[in-house]
């Protein structure tokens, strides 16, 4: 046998049960975020009226009314990191913003289950995800990225407005399911 032989074997003996244990470590490792729940599929009116109360909220606490075109503080503390290029400060609201919005992604899903409902839920989600783009955008220039997309046209182009107007488009849809003088959420100033 050679040098570079033994030199190899030696390698595989000693560095190769490292291996072995530092990647079986690994693998078992919990992850750092929790793998959420998924909710129950709404089947009636009432529980698709929690579903969307809930997936407003969440959109309310992340970038605020889009009818109005008040920010959540959390939006505005964004904002705020852009103004003042402060990337990390914009990636840690990011990650708040994200999580409020999958959230409410998460309770869009839910109401979508409600047949009549489903159209409209579909077009919200693509608003939630249109949100992402927006905060993604404005992670990118309050970074400082070079060529950054401006945040309102990263909403724009992930269709979030034209999915804004649809959703209500396909709230029709719902039509004689819906009982008449259903209550307000009780967080938000809208009604399912």
């Amino acid at each position: 046998m050679t040098a570079l032989a033994n030199t190899r074997r030696w390698r595989l003996c000693v560095i190769g049960p490292i291996i072995l244990v530092v990647a079986a470590c690994t693998a078992g490792a919990p992850s750092q975020e929790p793998t959420p729940t998924p909710l129950p599929a709404a089947s009636s009116f009432a529980e698709y009226a929690v579903a969307f109360c809930s997936a407003f909220e969440a959109m309310f606490r992340a970038v605020g009314n889009p009818d109005t075109a008040a920010g959540s503080a959390l939006s505005k503390a964004l904002d705020q990191a852009v103004t003042d290029l402060d990337g990390t400060t914009a990636e840690r609201l990011a990650s708040e913003i994200n999580r409020e919005l999958e959230s409410g992604r998460q309770h869009v899903s839910r109401a979508r289950e409600w047949p009549p409902a489903a159209p409209a839920m579909a077009q919200l989600d693509r608003v939630f995800v249109a949100f992402e783009a927006m905060t993604a955008a404005k992670v990118a220039k309050a970074r400082g990225e070079p060529g950054a997309v401006d945040p309102q046209a990263a909403f724009e182009g992930a269709g979030g407005v034209e999915a804004w107007f649809a959703m209500f488009e396909a709230y029709r849809a719902i039509g004689a399911a819906h009982p008449g003088g259903a209550p307000r959420c009780d967080n938000v100033p809208i009604s399912p």
